[in-house]
């Protein structure tokens, strides 16, 4: 048996127990302030936990960004979803990583960086991306298997608060009401579907399925 490192640290019994389920929750861990006593530990003992996660539950511990912005999450070899019960692992349905699709679009590409407030990005998307609305429409509706009649303005806004929500679970956003700001970890959307957002406009159009 390896001997980890990571538990000889005085820090680790009031600290290790929340950090792994929070990696088993599919949460991002990265330098911000609610989460800084974890990204402190991860940097120190990365090596050490990495072969912990590897040996117990034959997942990975890996990271993304660097310097400031550097974050950890929990990855799964190919065809392999390790050890870790199927109840301790986020799946995140397609209506919100479609909505992710759209927020690093107007945030990264288009350049809306100063837009904070929940309430605005619905109006924005509402008003400034008409275009894109009825392949957005068609495309959300096959995500949640509704017809494409149902969807209107009303569910929009609320699939994309709702979206928001989930990813201020697992660390892509923080969310305060209607205050939202993108973190680091953020990018890891466009690192696993950078294809699918930068076509996003001729993606909408052809509303091929993810």
């Amino acid at each position: 048996m390896k001997q980890f490192d990571f538990f000889a640290d005085p820090e680790a019994p009031q600290i290790f127990a929340h950090l792994d389920y929070a990696l088993k929750e599919g949460v991002h861990i990265q330098n911000v302030v609610t989460q800084s006593d974890w990204f402190r530990f991860l940097i120190k003992h990365e090596d050490s936990l990495k072969d912990y996660y590897q040996e117990f539950y034959q997942v990975f511990l890996d990271h993304g960004g660097e310097s400031s912005e550097k974050y950890y999450f929990l990855s799964f070899g190919p065809g392999s979803r390790g050890n870790i019960s199927a109840e301790h692992r986020h799946f995140m349905q397609n209506e919100y990583v479609i909505v992710a699709f759209m927020l690093y679009k107007i945030f990264f590409i288009d350049g809306y960086v100063e837009l904070h407030s929940v309430k605005q990005l619905q109006r924005l998307i509402r008003l400034e991306y008409e275009d894109l609305k009825p392949g957005l429409y068609r495309t959300l509706a096959k995500a949640k298997r509704i017809n494409p009649t149902r969807m209107n303005d009303d569910n929009l806004d609320k699939i994309v608060y709702d979206g928001l929500r989930e990813f201020s679970k697992i660390g892509w956003v923080a969310l305060d009401k209607d205050y939202f700001d993108p973190l680091p970890s953020f990018q890891r959307i466009h690192k696993i579907y950078g294809d699918y957002i930068n076509g996003l406009d001729e993606w909408l159009k052809t509303n091929v399925p993810l």
